[in-house]
């Protein structure tokens, strides 16, 4: 039985515009209301104890709307409490609050309010060479002493004259780790970035495993946020971050789906930075950008059901670093990478019909450039868009022989034959002389024709 009846839910409904309310539902929102109600003030009853008063304010009310991520209440002092009046409408009582009645001759009658002065600033100098000008718009010394000595005495002293050595005041929430938790996270993050193999493993191998991780969560997502951001030039801690998200990523007593928001932008700078090393001909991070395309791919496979803006989150992020000629090839290779790894249906819709669009406007002129750097980092993304379409045709391939019923033999004889010429100018037209020729070089013409099925010909 709720303590509201129906017929004020129905009245509330009539104010807000909404008529001929059931009366089923206006007794299970009355019955909600009565809980939320009673939930809110045995909150509130908190704050007054811990407060040390015996008199419930409206402070109360909105410290415990703000434990419960509701917004407050505006427009409402701790002053006295509002008086109400009682009335009848269609033979039920009604409680209102009165309010004033101001006279409209009194308020017109009164004199204007001076006009307020034009908005206007002025520029100083703050400080020139860490010395602080004399000038009138700076403090002196003496002031900032006497601020200073003003914002200590109030530092005891709270708004109802308790001093705060008598009331200990605590956050709202806090969290407090233990020394065990403490020492293990210490110990885990610095084994991660050791160059022991023996101990990198054992710390991977206890973040898959350790039922015990949730609290130490969200310190190791900040850890890594951290470290991506203050060495990404440094191959060796971006390769151990990654190492560390497989690894929470495939804790099964872990929920990162709260997370995901601050693991993903860490990840993705793994994959399409400009540069992630010192010397990029010397060092292999084309490595730790195929590991970021792979762990990108898990996420979205593993989460995207439950986010359904994830996966084209992503998939925006990746094509537009893809398709701007601008953006340096090590960032087009890590988007490519990134969007073969998300599937055959995101490669068949975002990425084929754009090859050619990206050799002709920056594969052509990178691979003819002087540049070692510029030329190698083109290679990698011609060997990338070649295997987009062998992969394309490995799906292609998988489809057929699950729904293939004809003869071993002639499907042996088929995967063997070259492809013809008219096939390989379909091709060329697609994407292009460079990439076609590079695909037909060591595949048949099973695997050209299922790309051209992928891009629209039969």
């Amino acid at each position: 039985m709720s303590a509201i009846p129906k017929e004020t839910i129905k009245s509330i409904g009539e104010s807000l515009g909404i008529t001929n309310l059931k009366d089923d539902v206006a007794v299970a929102l009355g019955q909600d209301v009565d809980y939320r109600m009673q939930e809110l003030i045995q909150e509130a009853t908190k704050f007054m104890r811990h407060s040390k008063r015996s008199k419930l304010t409206v402070d109360d009310i909105n410290a415990a709307l703000r434990v419960k991520n509701v917004e407050p209440l505006y427009g409402y002092g701790s002053g006295e409490a509002a008086k109400f009046r009682k009335t009848t409408v269609y033979n039920q009582d009604v409680y209102y609050t009165e309010d004033e009645e101001l006279d409209f001759d009194t308020i017109l009658n009164k004199p204007l309010p001076k006009i307020p002065l034009d908005v206007s600033f002025t520029a100083h100098w703050l400080a020139i060479e860490g010395v602080q000008p004399a000038i009138p718009q700076n403090p002196t010394p003496s002031d900032a002493k006497t601020d200073l000595l003003s914002k200590r005495t109030k530092q005891h002293t709270t708004n109802n004259g308790i001093t705060t050595d008598q009331v200990d005041v605590k956050p709202l929430v806090k969290h407090i780790l233990s020394k065990e938790l403490q020492m293990y996270f210490e110990r885990i993050t610095d084994s991660i970035v050791s160059e022991d193999e023996r101990l990198r493993s054992q710390a991977f191998e206890s973040l898959r495993n350790d039922p015990g991780l949730h609290q130490l969560l969200p310190y190791f997502v900040q850890h890594i946020q951290k470290k991506v951001i203050q060495n990404h030039k440094h191959l060796d801690i971006l390769d151990a971050m990654l190492s560390t998200v497989h690894s929470i990523l495939n804790n099964p007593h872990l929920f990162v789906e709260p997370y995901l928001h601050q693991l993903i932008p860490s990840i993705l700078s793994c994959l399409v930075a400009k540069s992630i090393c010192e010397h990029p001909l010397e060092q292999d991070h084309w490595r730790v950008r195929d590991r970021a395309a792979k762990l990108t791919a898990h996420i979205a496979n593993e989460y995207g059901q439950v986010y359904h803006t994830l996966q084209p989150r992503l998939t925006k992020t990746l094509v537009r670093a893809f398709l701007d000629p601008t953006k340096p090839l090590t960032t087009q290779y890590g988007a490519i990478k990134g969007l073969n790894a998300l599937g055959p249906e995101v490669m068949r819709t975002l990425l084929l019909p754009n090859i050619k669009f990206f050799v002709e406007n920056s594969l052509n002129g990178a691979l003819a450039s002087q540049h070692p750097l510029k030329h190698a980092s083109a290679l990698k993304c011609k060997d990338a868009l070649v295997d987009t379409l062998h992969l394309v045709a490995e799906y292609a391939r998988k489809d057929n022989a699950n729904t293939h019923n004809g003869p071993a033999d002639d499907v042996e004889m088929t995967d063997v034959e070259p492809p013809s010429e008219q096939d390989i100018q379909l091709l060329t037209d697609k994407v292009g002389t460079l990439i076609a020729s590079a695909f037909v070089e060591s595949h048949t013409k099973q695997d050209v024709r299922a790309v051209l099925e992928a891009m629209g010909n039969q």
